[in-house]
């Protein structure tokens, strides 16, 4: 019996302890710049320079890796879930089916950086400067993207429920069949943005400027569009969308809207 009670509270103690990241492979990356698959959870690497550095497959969750530079990293495959990546530069990484999960990305430089399949489920990149980032069949639901430079990203089929837009800067992004539902794009800047065949149930556009913004076959059932510009927008073909959303909204005579629906000019 007793044999058996210090059994189960060895097992406890080996679950419940805090992960730690393999000294060996840690010095190996400082060296070489190279660590693929590598045990890295819960380093601490602020400030390093690892540009170019291949890290595919690592385990860095939980780690502490503000202001460093991973430009034109290998981080696909990788698990960065819960890491601190504030001020971080990733220009051009890949990040190509990572984890990033709760991780904190704000205010990093990502300009082009590829997350195609990535889960990126309840990440921070607050005023983060995303310009050209691929997020193609992404997991982002309840991300926070605000202040966010998005200028021409592509988030095409990817999942981005309950996610923050507020006061991005959407310019030529592309959402193109995108789960969009239950997202705020309040006072975001998505002019020239494609969202045909997107799920936009319940999204938020309060303030928004749409201005040549194409919604064909969208679905906008009790979407919010208050006070939003629609001037040169493309409804045609949209779902749900009735004509009290519109009345709260403005365009101007480049503005396709379905049939029977109107919507008044706006005033310069």
């Amino acid at each position: 019996m007793k044999t058996s009670v210090l059994s189960m509270l060895f097992l406890v103690l080996m679950t419940t302890a805090p992960l730690a990241f393999n000294g060996k492979d840690l010095e190996g990356l400082k060296k070489t710049g190279s660590c693929g698959g590598c045990d890295l959870r819960g380093a601490k690497l602020q400030s390093a320079n690892l540009a170019d550095a291949f890290l595919k497959g690592a385990n860095m969750r939980d780690s502490i890796l503000k202001q460093i530079n991973l430009k034109n990293a290998n981080l696909i495959n990788s698990d960065m879930r819960r890491s601190d990546l504030e001020k971080a530069t990733l220009i051009g990484a890949d990040l190509e089916n990572a984890i990033l999960q709760d991780a904190d990305m704000e205010k990093a430089v990502m300009t082009g950086a590829n997350f195609r399949q990535t889960d990126l489920r309840s990440a921070d990149f607050e005023s983060a400067e995303i310009e050209g980032g691929k997020f193609q069949k992404a997991d982002l639901r309840k991300a926070s993207f605000k202040r966010t430079n998005l200028t021409r990203a592509n988030f095409s089929d990817a999942k981005v429920t309950e996610v923050n837009f507020k006061r991005s800067v959407l310019v030529g992004a592309i959402f193109t069949n995108a789960e969009l539902n239950d997202t705020n794009f309040s006072r975001a800047d998505l002019t020239g943005a494609r969202l045909e065949e997107a799920d936009l149930r319940r999204a938020n556009f309060y303030r928004s400027d749409l201005i040549k913004t194409d919604f064909s076959g969208a679905d906008l059932s009790n979407a919010g569009f208050w006070g939003a510009n629609l001037s040169g927008a493309n409804l045609e073909d949209v779902k749900g969308l009735e004509q009290d959303q519109l009345d709260v909204a403005c365009g101007d005579k480049e503005t396709i809207l379905p049939r029977k629906l109107t919507i008044k000019v706006c005033q310069r």
